[in-house]
């Protein structure tokens, strides 16, 4: 695309264009960043709050955030090559952090000296001293998710952090340096197709690249002020006071920068974080997680936040669906088809447009493998809900496996495994929209252990 960013800047913004914050939203959480610009720039009054819309082509919206005094940013600014692809390869949490290093980089092209980026379902409570402090001499800053070890009984654990990611991608702060331009271009080159929730095959979204970033660039700070990124993951190592009418982080003594509300739930008003076990055959299925009632210091900051989102119309906006959940026709698209279509390295070529249906379109080719999209499906069950759904299946699948180790034996049982655990990721589910011909319709995005195989075997 064209990058019209220059133009897009107007003289306030020009202004007081050195310091930048920014957020990314679709629709239906416009309201969590009209609550987290107004904290911004409560108490950074020197700065520009932008938002990118990831769903809203038509910009239907930018009168709405400049009423509110931010700035809109939409994908003809940036350097994606064709966006419409972009986010048919990608869910929308996917979509949402793919973007992220493309905006870092048409801030830094526009004049600004520092980018923050702070994740939708932020709230602010003071101005981010430290970390201007940070930016003065370092060009990355950067806080992990724990800062000492997590106890035993606890979730996430270690084990889960070491999956996801060492530091959180909800905040992010960078100086205009050789440096850090460089590290939004190496970071937007993976995520152009590299952004995806995949633990298992050692991805996660845009924040496990970001565990290179200390020994791959220069001038990183990790940030370990346990008063920034307060959230469910490091609640373990964190409590809260108020007193003289002041948020404080209780070990520290410092007084509150953000909470990351991170997994809340309006619907439930004692829930700290609503997401489920990504795995629910997990051995954390039955893990305890904190609630409000176990944690009566979270009280106050999560019914603030609560009254804040419902003062700009939460309801409204949640209610909104996605932009690109859809195909032209008004089906809707499932996580597979994306997963095939990021794997198809000839889809991804085309001039096509992915979101179109008729003869010819990838749309076609998914229906003729028998591939379609359930409503039903697209509805999220509980955890309990799937291992009670599945109960045997899965006990014919480990009768299944018990006959085969019987006929293939220890080491070639175990091959097998390492083979199906490759097979069975997503991005590697070409061979479904194969021609009876064999000839595959779908390049795989990553070679197949078959492949591999053969090619380590001895000449």
């Amino acid at each position: 695309m064209v990058n019209k960013s220059h133009e897009h800047l107007s003289t306030v913004d020009r202004a007081r264009g050195d310091l930048r914050f920014f957020t990314i939203v679709a629709q239906n959480y416009l309201a969590h960043a009209f609550v987290l610009g107004e904290s911004v720039l409560r108490y950074h009054p020197d700065a520009t709050f932008s938002v990118f819309l990831i769903d809203d082509p038509e910009h239907t919206l930018e009168v709405n955030l400049q009423q509110h005094g931010f700035q809109a940013i939409y994908p003809e600014h940036l350097r994606v090559p064709n966006y419409r692809k972009f986010v048919f390869q990608y869910d929308v949490t996917e979509a949402s952090t793919g973007v992220k290093p493309f905006v870092i980089q048409y801030l830094l092209e526009t004049g600004a000296e520092k980018v923050i980026y702070l994740d939708p379902d932020i709230l602010c409570f003071r101005r981010f001293d430290e970390v201007l402090e940070a930016l003065d001499e370092y060009c990355i800053v950067l806080t992990p998710h724990i800062c000492v070890p997590v106890p035993d009984g606890t979730f996430p654990d270690e084990r889960s952090h070491l999956r996801t990611g060492v530091f959180n991608l909800g905040f992010i702060a960078l100086r205009k340096t050789e440096s850090a331009e460089r590290f939004a271009e190496w970071w937007a080159t993976h995520l152009k197709t590299e952004c995806l929730c995949e633990p298992d095959a050692g991805l996660f979204v845009d924040q496990k690249w970001v565990d290179l970033v200390p020994v791959c660039f220069d001038g990183v700070f990790i940030l370990r002020n346990r008063a920034y990124n307060i959230a469910y993951w490091n609640l373990h190592e964190r409590a809260l006071e108020e007193y003289d009418n002041i948020l404080h982080e209780t070990h520290s003594g410092t007084k509150v920068a953000f909470i990351h509300f991170s997994g809340f739930s309006m619907e439930d008003p004692d829930c700290i974080c609503r997401y489920p076990l990504r795995n629910p055959f997990s051995r954390h299925l039955d893990t305890k997680r904190a609630t409000l009632e176990d944690r009566p210091d979270l009280v106050g900051p999560f019914r603030l936040y609560r009254q804040l989102l419902l003062a700009s119309d939460v309801g409204d906006f949640s209610a909104r669906s996605y932009g690109y959940a859809a195909y032209g026709n008004g089906e809707p698209i499932s996580q597979l088809e994306r997963s095939l279509y990021l794997a198809s390295v000839p889809c991804r070529e085309s001039v096509d447009d992915p979101f179109i249906t008729g003869p010819g379109s990838f749309h076609s080719a998914c229906r003729k493998a028998g591939i379609r999209a359930d409503t039903q499906t697209m509805l999220k069950p509980s955890a309990s809900e799937i291992v009670k759904a599945y109960r045997f299946h899965i006990w014919l699948i480990e009768f299944a496996l018990r006959c085969l180790l019987r006929i293939l034996g220890p080491v070639r049982y175990l091959e097998f495994a390492k083979y199906m655990r490759n097979q069975f990721s997503p991005i590697n589910q070409g061979f479904l929209m194969r021609r009876r011909t064999g000839e595959p319709t779908l390049q795989p995005a990553t070679a197949s252990l078959a492949s591999e195989a053969r090619r380590a075997q001895p000449e």
